[in-house]
């Protein structure tokens, strides 16, 4: 089915019309604000669901028919026990709301198939079906039986005669216990193949036959310890780890397993031995045995004439190379036995003559002459004659065993950046020059260069100038040592571009004046307008994606902006569950209600309950409250919190209005009202008022997984009502990535609270969330200290997926003032050990205290975490 929508009119005095026809209704938009044909074309190829645009004509008229993929309106999985739903999903490229391209049932339930046995569920079942409406919505359902979970209980080698069981699942790389994979039993079969031929059996072959399956009849302890057959203590350790992460991920699995009851899943290798060949070697002193194999080909196909000719060629050109030139070499082969005879005969010696700074052996050594040769050019380069080389020529004399070696070092000039100069452009670019100016004269390096012109060009993609250009003439001076060269830029600016239309695709919900208020607004084009606008969508928190592409309008000089967005799920509720050691079990609830009456508004409904802590709230927020500037925030709250010495219950409510003068930054007011009622230590009821002030500051490199990030926040409240106080906390936070197996992270915090503040806003450290080493609130118990300082310090490393290693230390102390608090820190240090799970990340923390307090400590603590946030 068809279905037209009328675009524009009036493109030429005549009234032609342009007409948009499509296989689907295509998404809301504000397309028919759109007046140029070109421009139109582009949106609608630029459109993600878009499959085809055509344009043909029909009389004076212009029809655009689009074919549309078909929208994923819903996804159903069913049967799924073991795997969730979204990795399902996610696997498959599935997404409600996203177009269906390239999408075949068949080729879902292979990839489906392959992928569950990949996870252990070698029997499973799987069936797709596909249903695409008139409107060209889809809805797929996916049936899945599963089976039993797999472990891996070994394997079978069929036609293997020379090894041991034992010792081909050692080779074959194959971790008993694990859950089974069928894709690193495919592996297996590789590295077995390798390992016979290192071991002689040069014509051998293996390949997975199949798998096979088995019900267990007795206790299987190895899915405690998954490992190889043989290990050192890194691989007992990573054993249990791994355990630990089956215990988590399949309870039910592992327990069948232990109790005798479990499913095994074992690899069939057919393996053809062939003959096995030995190579040996006579004569050979100066290279080894050893040297001598690794020039074997071992992925031969056969061991015939050009094998047998290939390894003689090898020996002597690698003796060769070492200044055996009267080498000889000869070989017998009988029964599978190849004996390959060696006359090495005398080294020659290397005669040299050449700079003095190249240091040769004495005897020739192709290798460590050509390194030296390489060595010795590369640092003259470095230091900037960039055309230096080296002319080197050989000549062996046989009868006097010498190799007459001639290195002739050819320098050059050395080349010198003496100058960058502006001789023509804007005034701005002048601190740019002057930059790079301050660190010469230096060496010619392209890379200064680059970076220079890379300047100039984020100049224009800034200021808008997009016709931008520049020119570089070289002036070039020399001596007798040296060259000389002056860069001399011309930079012509052209015309500043402005922005044009925003075009807006796929906002269902969201009205197009709510999207106008997020994206950044500017008289003239800027590359980081447009980096911040993006970043403005993505944090609104009703967008699942957002894309933006440019149209340059060279004529009118505007830039027209197109956004296609993805929305959020209107209403959401989600509940999770996480332990740890110090809150016990931990549930969470919420219902969200995003993108309420076509704006930013975002309501919800949460709920949480541990062994410390029972939370009730209901608010309102709006990242972007009707400008790209400003956020606000309103909740009505209850709250139950059990302390070391004291229980409080709050309730009441708060606002927030904030103000961002940058993407990194804002500033804001707080006002709240409530009701506190406090049990134990210093019991009573306080009710009390509070206004305050904050501010906030954090960089990312990426608004949902960042790698890096600065953060500092302070803040200033004063409460009134039952008692009259000021409170002040301080908070920098440091996230750097170092390597990307290695990063590091640092927390500095302090605060300081007036005289008469009740304990619920004093301080108090100890615990998971802080001083790990100590009690919870053990550091500043009975009563609470009216300043505190903490600072942590962490280093995560990543070791094999799943499982990480972080090591930390913390020093904080609580106090009367924050000298007090600094004279009388504490420490303590830790290690954690964390591996992935389908429930959370589990992770266990060994912490030691390192300073004295009044109360009795214990020696260390351990903290166990399951899907718990810090």
């Amino acid at each position: 089915m068809r279905y037209t929508l009328l675009l524009f009119v009036l493109i030429s005095i005549s009234f032609p019309k342009v007409f948009l026809e499509s296989n689907y209704p295509l998404r809301n938009n504000n397309l028919k604000t759109v007046e140029d044909l070109e421009l139109l074309l582009w949106v609608l190829r630029n459109i993600k669901e878009v499959k085809d645009v055509k344009v043909f004509k029909i009389g004076e008229d212009t029809v655009v028919y689009v074919e549309r993929y078909p929208i994923v309106r819903k996804v159903t999985v069913m049967g799924n026990r073991g795997i969730g739903e979204e990795e399902i999903k996610s696997f498959l490229g599935l997404r409600e709301g996203e177009p269906l391209i390239g999408f075949s049932e068949e080729a879902a339930e292979e990839a489906l198939l392959r992928f569950y046995r990949d996870r252990g569920y070698v029997e499973a079942k799987v069936s797709v079906s596909l249903n695409v409406d008139e409107e060209g919505f889809a809805d797929i359902k996916i049936n899945v039986e599963e089976g039993e979970l797999h472990f891996l209980g070994g394997a079978v080698f069929e036609g293997a005669r020379s090894y041991t069981h034992r010792k081909l699942t050692e080779e074959s790389g194959l971790e008993i216990g694990e859950v089974f994979n069928e894709e690193l039993a495919r592996k297996g079969a590789k590295r077995l193949r390798e390992f016979y031929r290192r071991e002689g059996f040069l014509e051998s072959f293996v390949y997975l036959k199949g798998i096979k399956v088995v019900r267990g009849r007795r206790p299987f302890p190895f899915v405690l310890s998954p490992g190889p057959v043989r290990g050192n203590f890194r691989d007992r350790v990573r054993s249990v780890l791994r355990g630990l992460s089956n215990f988590v991920s399949h309870p039910v699995s592992l327990l069948k397993a232990l109790f005798g009851r479990g499913h095994f899943a074992l690899p069939v290798y057919q393996i053809f031995e062939g003959r096995r060949y030995e190579v040996e070697f006579e004569g050979n002193e100066f290279l080894s045995d050893e040297e001598l194999s690794a020039l074997i080909d071992r992925r031969t196909a056969s061991v015939d004439h050009f094998f047998l000719e290939g390894l003689k060629r090898k020996i002597e050109e690698a003796y060769k190379k070492k200044g055996f030139f009267d080498v000889e070499v000869s070989y017998t082969y009988e029964e599978g036995r190849v004996v390959y005879k060696v006359k090495e005969g005398k080294r020659f010696r290397l005669v040299y003559e050449g700079p003095e700074n190249i240091k040769v052996p004495e005897y020739y050594d192709e290798e460590a002459v050509r390194k030296e040769v390489e060595e010795a050019v590369e640092k003259l380069r470095r230091e900037g004659y960039l055309t230096a080389r080296a002319e080197v020529t050989k000549r062996v004399d046989k009868e006097r065993k010498e190799v007459f070696l001639s290195v002739r070092i050819v320098r050059g000039k050395r080349v010198l950046i003496k100058d960058f100069v502006l001789v023509k452009g804007p005034k701005e670019l002048r601190p740019v020059f002057a930059k790079y100016r301050a660190v010469l004269p230096t060496v010619l390096e392209e890379s200064v260069i680059e970076e220079l012109n890379k300047e100039i060009e984020e100049f224009f993609l800034d200021e808008g100038f997009l016709e931008g250009k520049f020119s570089v003439e070289v002036r070039v001076e020399e001596d007798e040592e040296n060259m000389y060269l002056t860069y001399l830029y011309s930079v012509e600016t052209g015309p500043r571009y402005g922005y044009g239309k925003l075009i807006v695709y796929g906002n269902e919900k969201t009205r197009f004046r709510e999207i106008s208020y997020t994206v950044v607004k500017h008289w003239h084009f800027s590359k980081e307008v447009e980096e911040e606008s993006i970043w403005n969508l993505v944090r609104s928190g009703i967008f699942s994606g957002v894309r933006l592409e440019h149209f340059v309008d060279r004529k009118n000089k505007v830039v027209h902006r197109f956004i296609e967005v993805r929305e959020e799920e209107r209403g959401s509720f989600e509940v999770s569950l996480g332990y740890n050691t110090e809150e016990r079990l931990k549930a969470e609830g919420s219902l969200t209600l995003k993108n309420l009456f076509g704006v930013g508004i975002v309501g919800r409904l949460s709920a949480s309950k541990s062994e410390l802590y029972e939370t009730y709230e209901a608010g309102l927020s709006d990242r972007f409250l009707f400008s790209r500037k400003y956020f606000g925030d309103t909740a009505l709250f209850r709250r139950v919190e059990f302390h070391r010495t004291f229980d409080l219950t709050s309730e009441g409510f708060s606002l927030t209005l904030g103000y961002r003068p940058t993407r990194w930054v804002e500033v804001g007011l707080s006002f709240s009202s409530t009701e506190n009622e406090v049990v134990g230590f210093e019991e009573g009821k306080v009710p009390l008022r509070r206004a305050g002030l904050f501010l906030r500051a954090e960089v990312r490199d990426d608004p949902v997984n960042p790698k890096n990030i600065r953060h500092g926040s302070l803040s200033f409240s004063y409460a009134w009502g039952k008692r009259n106080y000021y409170r002040i906390i301080g908070n920098v936070f440091f996230l750097r990535e170092i390597t990307p197996r290695l990063s590091a992270n640092l927390r500095i915090a302090g605060g300081l609270v007036g005289r008469d503040a009740p304990i619920f806003d004093r301080f108090f450290l100890g615990g998971l969330r802080d001083m790990r080493g100590y009690d919870f609130e053990v550091i500043g118990s009975p009563s609470g200290g009216r300043s505190f300082l903490f600072s942590r310090g962490e280093l995560v490393v990543s070791l094999r997926e799943p499982f990480r290693l972080a090591l930390y230390t913390d020093a904080g102390s609580v106090g009367d003032t924050l000298g007090e608090s600094l004279r009388s820190l504490k420490y303590d240090a830790g290690f954690a050990v964390g591996v992935g799970s389908p429930v959370g990340f589990v992770r266990v923390d060994f912490a030691f205290p390192l300073s004295r307090i009044p109360e009795p400590t214990p020696p260390f603590r351990v903290y166990l975490s399951i899907g718990f946030v810090y």
